[in-house]
């Protein structure tokens, strides 16, 4: 592989996903009806992240409590809740040897929250690496069935801590390389959601990729211009094919002990270079994507909803291509509502969703790849319009 990877996210009773299994590729494209769950695909992603970085108790808070992250429509949010991902991620797995880490918790009915973890690791040689946690203990031993003696048993410091949290700590050879390559990914994915408000702003001159909210929009720019020259010269060239008018991307320094930077835009015809802040939600939007994805040096997952939110049909192309090129260095996975960007699309990129109108729960994958080729084989229509037409399932009533 040329770079980590996930292969499948699953998860049960996490909101509107009662019980799904997301196939994910290089470029993951979720498409299908508002509440058919693909916002909360991108909300499982978020949530794992938050595990790492402020661990699970943390994470729960952030998002209001169990009832707020549970099964919606469960008489008891008592109920667990389960997240599952596979991949390719340490050096020695493959497609036969995959990685896996499942987290399960729910809240007791005096409002602890009780988790359960499992981690299962390639080696070098013979089977792969297991280590179980459940409350303040875990297990480490081999993979499978095994008459090498019970499984080494260690104590956590408290039931509430997470092994993605703590366990990093353990020596290689016990299983700790791996949590660190799996916690090291997770608490880097990247779920871009531009604030328009904040990317329009100066930013301070600070090192580091392009921010979730894109509110350091300015310096990440500012960064990718004077570092990876070669990479600015092609998100220019992009943004003057979506903008015929635009000429240059220009800096201007911004005074105060800080040392900040704001974005000015410089198009033909025009005495004045048109500040960010005065510029269209759908020229900021589209300047906030395509910085993200130019990096050179790329989080490992990124996830953009409504990725061609605001912007025209015309830059849908260069979108579609930008998001392929970048799939090369991390994965992508994003939400649409546009037939016109479908259209664009391979099966193999695409992940119909659905909502099943009985039960309220989501319904991923609606078709899988293999069927969606099969219908666009046997149609001289493409995948946006077969989308659209409801032949691919993903659109209002499409499950009874």
């Amino acid at each position: 592989m040329s770079y980590p990877r996930l292969t499948t996210l699953a998860a049960r009773n996490f909101r509107s996903l009662e019980d799904v299994k997301v196939p994910l590729g290089a470029l993951t494209v979720l498409v299908g009806p508002n509440g058919s769950g693909k916002t909360n695909v991108l909300n499982v992603m978020r949530f794992l992240a938050s595990t790492v970085r402020f661990d699970l108790a943390a994470a729960v808070g952030e998002w209001g409590g169990m009832p707020r992250i549970s099964r919606q429509s469960a008489a008891k949010t008592s109920q667990s809740v389960t997240i599952q991902v596979s991949g390719q991620l340490t050096q020695h797995s493959s497609d036969s040897a995959l990685d896996e880490y499942k987290l399960q918790f729910r809240s007791t009915p005096l409002g602890a929250l009780t988790r359960s973890e499992d981690f299962t690791f390639k080696r070098t040689k013979g089977r792969g690496r297991r280590i179980t946690v459940s409350g303040r203990h875990f297990e480490i031993g081999p993979e499978g069935p095994t008459s090498d003696g019970e499984p080494a048993r260690r104590r956590l410091a408290t039931a509430q801590t997470t092994g993605l949290s703590t366990l990093p700590r353990l020596a290689d050879d016990e299983g700790g390389e791996g949590i660190r390559v799996l916690a090291e990914f997770l608490s880097s994915i990247r779920v871009l959601e531009p604030d328009m408000q904040e990317a329009r702003r100066p930013s301070h001159m600070v090192p580091g990729r392009l921010a979730d909210d894109a509110g350091n929009l300015a310096s990440a720019l500012h960064r990718l211009s004077t570092t990876d020259g070669e990479f600015f010269e092609s998100l220019l060239g992009d943004m003057r094919y979506c903008l015929p008018g635009l000429d240059s991307i220009e800096f201007v320094p911004v005074g105060g002990p800080g040392r900040a930077v704001a974005v000015a835009l410089r198009e033909r015809g025009l005495s004045s270079p048109v500040e960010l802040a005065d510029a269209s939600f759908g020229t900021v939007r589209l300047l906030a994507l395509l910085t993200a994805l130019h990096e050179p040096d790329p989080p490992p997952f990124t996830a953009i909803e409504e990725v061609d939110h605001g912007l025209h049909p015309y830059a849908l192309d260069v979108l579609v291509d930008r998001l392929r090129q970048a799939s090369r260095l991390s994965q992508i996975m994003v939400t649409t509502h546009s037939p016109t960007f479908v259209n664009r699309l391979k099966p193999s990129e695409l992940v119909v969703c659905a909502r099943n109108m009985e039960t309220g729960a989501s319904v991923i994958p609606y078709s899988d790849s293999r069927q969606l080729a099969r219908v666009q084989h046997s149609s001289d229509l493409r995948l946006g319009e077969l989308w659209f037409a409801g032949a691919l399932g993903g659109v209002p009533d499409s499950v009874a």
